[in-house]
């Protein structure tokens, strides 16, 4: 018979905690850290006050994507991605294949990404379609914003979001969105989406900038964003 508190053989959670001690990677944990730049509000705070920290018209990201407030947005962020695309006279795809090259990198920025979104989970296509619709939305908002409440040509003069009455009325509670904590898309989404835009690439290469931008990215953000903030 066993003694008291003991076991003739090691616990199974003993042994658990010692093959997790072997195979732990202390280098792999920093870097698992250093990647996200994005996290979700703790629900310490969460559970006084929810609405404080949820968005009110648009989700940008993964945290807040379906919610049933912010769905009829979707509808103006498939006409915004319609638009950019007109405009820069190139295909979808070269949109896709850029953002899918630093696809790990922009799981990587959200902190506890559901499964839903990631590649072992099945929902690696679903996260690209996400990003590069908030993606080119959001570029659209700050280009018509950037117009200074002029009519913005490829724009109906009574679009909702879109028309200088739109920016006008709808701008504001957007801005207040991007504002959110657990509501907002890597700068080097938008960084990608601009180089295939523009067909100019980025002076500061490819990857690296979803989690630690450079000196550049976080005091001189481009002009278009310098505009919108």
């Amino acid at each position: 018979m066993a003694a008291a508190g003991g076991s003739s053989s090691k616990r199974t959670w003993v042994v658990d905690v010692e093959k997790k001690l072997k195979e732990a990677d202390k280098s792999a944990e920093v870097s698992r850290w250093e990647r996200h730049c994005i996290y979700r509000v703790p629900p310490c705070m969460t559970n006084i006050k929810s609405k404080a920290y949820q968005p009110q018209v648009v989700s940008l990201g993964p945290f807040h994507h379906g919610d049933r407030d912010l769905r009829p947005m979707e509808e103006h962020k498939h006409r915004a991605l319609r638009q950019l695309l007109l405009r820069a006279n190139r295909p979808l795809d070269n949109f896709v294949a850029a953002v899918e090259e630093v696809v790990e990198e922009l799981e990587g920025a959200y902190m506890d990404l559901d499964t839903e979104w990631r590649a072992d989970g099945g929902g690696r296509e679903r996260f690209l379609a996400m990003m590069i619709f908030d993606g080119c939305f959001l570029l659209e908002v700050m280009r018509c914003t950037a117009a200074d409440g002029k009519q913005v040509g490829d724009y109906a003069h009574n679009d909702p979001i879109f028309s200088p009455h739109g920016i006008l009325y709808m701008v504001p509670y957007i801005r207040r969105d991007v504002l959110m904590l657990e509501n907002q898309l890597p700068l080097l989404l938008l960084q990608k989406l601009v180089e295939v835009e523009s067909g100019k690439p980025s002076r500061e290469g490819g990857k690296g900038g979803a989690s630690r931008p450079s000196r550049r990215r976080c005091n001189s953000p481009p002009r278009l964003m310098r505009r919108w903030c």
